[in-house]
């Protein structure tokens, strides 16, 4: 089982080289949602005994800070399935050193071998964003295209510096003709889109999908140029199968909780971050994740709880 490796500007992407597969008629991953340091050696162990064929991290793994993030990436080093990490927009820090964390090597030369020769990767964990990679469940070729990385969601692109130095995305135009430029390249009539924020037009409301709960008017906080993405995706005959992310949180700030789960245009959007995703029940520590099964039917999503006791 293969995944492709960290890529940027400078030294291109391996993309459309299939393919993750499944071992029967379904493809099953989990989705785990923003960590914010919530990620330790029971959930390592819990993942690793688990027949998942991938699993995707919607980011925000540390506090804040570049050690909080290196320090969850360590354990995440030790995962035996292949993985998708999207960076978010608490994972600005050394991205070279993040990836390299991720893939238990050190110094970029061996970082950029691996993501020029991503099939002879010892330990299949990498980093995504601008990116597709294939997988296959049953006989459906599906491609993962993984959007702008670090997004704080809103209609300015985050972080702008940062963006053009690491993947030479100027502005939100550019994020847009990126991600148009991937569909146009995926060679599967089956998209399904991977982000860490979702995309703009599921809501005005604070509580909506993505909608902004921290102004006092709300607001549609998703990213254009994910939805731009859709939209040409639609246009251009794909079938877009699910839209996953997470960044905004499941509970508001007002103490509602938004959907995590909604269907619109036959397309099954799906926001994973329940933050935190580790908390105390009544009889045991629960650890949160969304397991998504791909088939020539369509998707299915439901959330887990894992006991950590139990």
């Amino acid at each position: 089982q293969q995944a492709h490796g960290f890529h940027d500007r400078r030294h291109g992407c391996a993309l459309g080289k299939p393919l993750i597969r499944s071992r029967g008629d379904h493809f099953r991953f989990a989705v785990i949602g923003d960590l914010h340091t919530h990620w330790d050696e029971v959930d390592l162990a819990q993942f690793s005994r688990a027949d998942y064929d991938l699993l995707y991290f919607t980011g925000d793994l540390g506090g804040g800070t570049p050690d909080s993030t290196l320090r969850v990436a360590r354990v995440m080093a030790g995962l035996r399935q292949p993985a998708l990490v999207m960076p978010g927009n608490n994972d600005t820090g050394d991205i070279h050193q993040l990836a390299a964390e991720l893939a238990h090597q050190h110094g970029l030369n061996q970082l950029m071998s691996i993501a020029r020769n991503s099939e002879q990767a010892v330990n299949p964990i990498v980093l995504c964003g601008y990116s597709r990679h294939r997988i296959r469940a049953g006989q459906l070729d599906v491609t993962l295209l993984a959007a702008r990385p670090h997004s704080m969601g809103g209609p300015h692109l985050s972080f702008p510096d940062y963006m053009r130095a690491t993947y030479g995305i100027e502005s939100l135009g550019d994020s847009g003709r990126r991600l148009m430029a991937l569909v146009d390249e995926s060679d599967t009539e089956h998209l399904i889109f991977l982000a860490h924020n979702g995309p703009r037009g599921l809501g005005e409301e604070a509580h909506a999908m993505w909608g902004c709960d921290f102004k006092e008017n709300g607001g549609d906080w998703g990213d254009p140029d994910l939805a731009e993405a859709i939209d040409h995706a639609r246009a251009s005959g794909r079938q877009v199968m699910a839209v996953i992310a997470g960044h905004m949180h499941i509970r508001t700030k007002q103490g509602i909780e938004r959907p995590w789960k909604l269907e619109v245009d036959d397309t099954l959007y799906i926001n994973a971050a329940r933050v935190p995703r580790i908390f105390s029940g009544s009889e045991d520590v629960f650890r949160h994740h969304v397991a998504v099964t791909i088939s020539e039917g369509g998707v299915q999503a439901h959330e887990v709880l894992l006991p950590q006791y139990g």
